[in-house]
């Protein structure tokens, strides 16, 4: 049977192979996954994180925590169908090439996206993207994201297969969708990305604006979604918490901080607000009123907020203020994340596909 490794780091590329990981278990491939740790940076491989593979654990061939080294002698020694690269970490495509190339070894190589690709950082993006033309196959999240990369001219066809299978973590999402009702809503809920904003001033500014807005809907409840309960290690490590810049706040009871699952807390979303997260276009893909705040983007779009200008869905706090907002084109949001419950399929089918030389 073809077997497989799983090199991950962070909980992103967890959610979103761990779907994949259980379809070829179920189909039978022999799956090995490595945790990669990161040198002098604070521990990101949590109790939360290793609580994420209890459902599956026990049908992978091994499970292994280690640094970089390990995971070039582990490729050395077995003879793996394919390598699945799961981290924002691109150099370590070249790596693993480099000795697969040495050894003569004909190893199959996959990376991928696992949220909308934005024009924020086009140098960092295109260097991350010519190191993945080194490999097999690239997955990503939307036919948007498909011909964002081929007006490139970056990737060889010839050579890596580039498929929009959509994300396989929100096949969940889309099997749920029937339980937001909107007769249930009555919170306005802000998801937080632990860098963006970035500076302490321009994150107290966002908490004191997201007071106004309790205060200005005293019959709503105005909730922040952060993105970590406490400062943990991540590809975007938080420096600020807005709990706790939102604890030293004078504010009103109406606002609070919740931990809550988000699909959980879409249960109660009238609307969600954000600066670029992919949380705020899951909302959007189950018809909730989602807005990017651009306020902190400049003209730079340093955030990547204004790339939701295309669906519409872009505000800022004194439009907000004002209950002036745009109509948001929900139809296109399916462009930029695939959503109709076969993503996890796409991927796994993709996967075999590549083994096989298909």
């Amino acid at each position: 049977m073809k077997n497989i490794l799983f090199i991950i780091q962070f909980d992103s590329f967890i959610k979103t192979l761990l779907p994949t990981m259980r379809d070829l278990a179920e189909d039978g491939y022999i799956l090995d996954v490595f945790l990669l740790k990161k040198r002098f940076k604070k521990k990101w491989i949590t109790k939360e994180i290793l609580s994420l593979f209890n459902s599956i654990e026990s049908k992978l061939n091994s499970f292994v925590m280690n640094y970089q080294g390990s995971v070039i002698k582990m490729i050395k020694k077995n003879n793996y169908d394919l390598i699945v690269v799961g981290t924002s970490n691109t150099r370590l495509i070249l790596n693993i090439k480099k000795k697969l190339y040495k050894k003569a070894i004909t190893t199959k190589i996959a990376s991928g996206y696992v949220g909308a690709l934005l024009n924020n950082d086009f140098e960092s993006f295109q260097k991350g993207l010519i190191r993945r033309s080194e490999t097999d196959l690239i997955w990503l999240p939307g036919s948007n994201a498909k011909k964002m990369i081929d007006k490139l001219n970056i990737i060889d066809d010839n050579k890596t297969k580039l498929i929009d299978t959509g994300l396989p973590r929100f096949d969940k999402l889309y099997k749920l969708q029937k339980n937001f009702k909107e007769n249930k809503r009555d919170s306005i809920i802000f998801f937080e990305q632990p860098t963006f904003p970035e500076s302490k001033k321009e994150r107290e500014i966002l908490v004191k604006q997201l007071i106004n807005i309790a205060n200005l809907n005293p019959k709503l409840n105005v909730i922040i979604k952060p993105r970590f309960k406490k400062k943990v290690g991540h590809a975007h490590r938080p420096k600020y918490l807005l709990q706790d810049i939102l604890q030293k706040k004078k504010k009103p009871t109406n606002i609070s901080i919740s931990n809550e699952d988000i699909y959980d807390l879409f249960q109660k979303c009238k609307m969600a607000l954000t600066i670029s997260s992919t949380a705020g276009l899951e909302s959007l893909l189950v018809n909730i009123p989602t807005y990017f705040i651009t306020d902190f983007c400049g003209t730079t779009n340093k955030y990547g907020s204004n790339d939701f200008n295309l669906i519409n869905a872009t505000t800022t706090f004194d439009d907000i203020f004002k209950n002036e907002l745009p109509k948001i084109k929900y139809n296109e949001v399916n462009n930029i994340l695939r959503f109709d419950g076969n993503n996890t399929k796409r991927l796994s089918n993709a996967f075999k596909k590549i083994i096989a030389n298909e």
